[in-house]
């Protein structure tokens, strides 16, 4: 009986938290299939007749969706790679060698997921300046793949420690290394949390608007965040044209995520049970 309370109670705060939270995007979406005059005397109402004209106009007159569709894809693929590339090693390094500082080295990495992004904007710009980074996509591409190395460390580093010593004992009585190790060994077995890593990563590069507003200055190289911001500037008064923009870009993150989120949570779950 109590236990039927407390689901029944679960269910209601759940569902409250769900209409909050989802009013925002119906509001957008229907706002989307109507003409302006429609938007504004109606604005949360059914949408009759739907209205698709804001859509044809993006999708098939407009080539700046495209172009900042494109640059989405490459620099989050861009961060995913660089992320990988750092956060392998250095967990492999921190979870099989056992050497002085071993502890404060990785719990320095974990740190930086203390630190939110505005903390460390100013020194990071200045520092992207000074490397002549700015405007550019590389360094959007740097200072992402840093913010996203604490969480993906802290994820790998708790997997690999969970590879059985003995595999790598035998690598070692093979006569190979730690590298043998690592690349016939750990990563065949790494695939989920890779998975996972790379989920996370291209979720967090894809959704970042503050870090490319701060880095990049030509158009031409905005994100899709970016480009709401653009398209918003530029048609102030087409309200529906920019709640277009809005769901066509939402859409991508949300269909990704639907289908791979078990991967988001598992490799999550081993990364604070393993760790």
């Amino acid at each position: 009986m109590k236990k039927n309370k407390n689901n029944t109670v679960q269910l209601i705060i759940s569902t409250i938290g769900a209409v909050i939270f989802f009013f925002p995007v119906y509001a957008v979406i229907i706002g989307s299939f109507k003409t302006n005059g429609q938007l504004m005397n109606d604005p949360f109402g059914i949408p009759n007749p739907f209205i698709p004209d804001a859509y044809l106009l993006i999708l098939l007159k407009s080539s700046q969706f495209w172009t900042f569709l494109f640059n989405s894809v490459f620099i989050s693929s861009s961060v995913i790679v660089l992320t990988l590339a750092s956060a392998m090693p250095a967990s492999l390094a921190l979870s099989r060698i056992r050497f002085r500082g071993q502890t404060f080295i990785y719990n320095f990495f974990l740190m930086g997921m203390l630190f939110p992004i505005t903390v460390a904007i100013l020194p990071l710009y200045l520092q992207l300046r000074n490397f002549g980074l700015l405007g550019t996509r590389f360094g959007l591409d740097l200072a992402q793949a840093a913010f996203s190395l604490p969480l993906s460390i802290f994820i790998f580093t708790g997997f690999f420690r969970e590879v059985p010593n003995e595999l790598q004992d035998a690598v070692f009585i093979d006569g190979g290394g730690l590298i043998t190790f690592g690349t016939k060994v750990v990563l065949p077995l790494s695939t989920p949390v890779i998975s996972t890593v790379t989920i996370i990563t291209l979720i967090q590069s894809w959704n970042q608007f503050l870090m490319p507003l701060l880095v990049l200055d030509n158009p031409q190289k905005f994100t899709i965040p970016l480009g709401v911001m653009q398209f918003q500037g530029q048609f102030t008064t087409n309200w529906n044209q920019i709640m277009a923009f809005i769901s066509i870009s939402l859409l991508p993150m949300t269909l990704f995520y639907i289908f791979l989120q078990k991967y988001i949570v598992a490799g999550l779950t081993a990364g604070a049970v393993k760790g």
